[in-house]
């Protein structure tokens, strides 16, 4: 029988809660590892396909793509261990890696095929969302060591 005021509950959540982030830093691990994997494999067919040595734009844009996709994996996996550490999300790297990603959106956008006015403006706000509150956060940030 769990007794509510012995805290016996709360210790169950938090055996769970550190399983749980456990298993998601494993598993962002291994996709890190077989995205990084991927990334190599299709970069060597690239330079090993004719015409050699060369890559054709969207091949580019691809690797550079996939290059920054494992960075946000990367990030994520940093976000998981501070969790881990400390137990609280880093808002600031969240938001790195929403940046990056809108940054990978951009990237891998083929320059002759536009989505469409829609597309882009909502992309551009999103950007600009991120961006303002990256830089909310840090001020404040900034600001409150300032005052310590």
């Amino acid at each position: 029988m769990i007794d509510a005021k012995s805290g016996l509950t709360g210790e169950y959540l938090d055996k769970i809660q550190k399983i749980i982030v456990v298993v998601l830093t494993w598993t962002m691990a291994v996709a890190v590892i077989l995205a990084t994997i991927d990334l190599i494999y299709n970069l060597a067919l690239y330079v090993i396909s004719p015409p050699f040595g060369r890559l054709e734009t969207d091949e580019l844009l691809n690797t550079f793509g996939n290059i920054l996709l494992v960075i946000m994996g990367v990030e994520l996996l940093e976000t998981f261990k501070t969790y881990k550490i400390e137990h609280n999300v880093n808002t600031q790297m969240v938001l790195l890696v929403a940046l990056t990603a809108m940054a990978r959106k951009v990237v891998i956008l083929e320059p002759n095929s536009t989505p469409g006015n829609a597309n882009l403006l909502g992309t551009a706000a999103v950007i600009i969302a991120l961006s303002a509150g990256y830089y909310l956060l840090k001020k404040g940030k900034s600001d409150e060591e300032k005052q310590a």
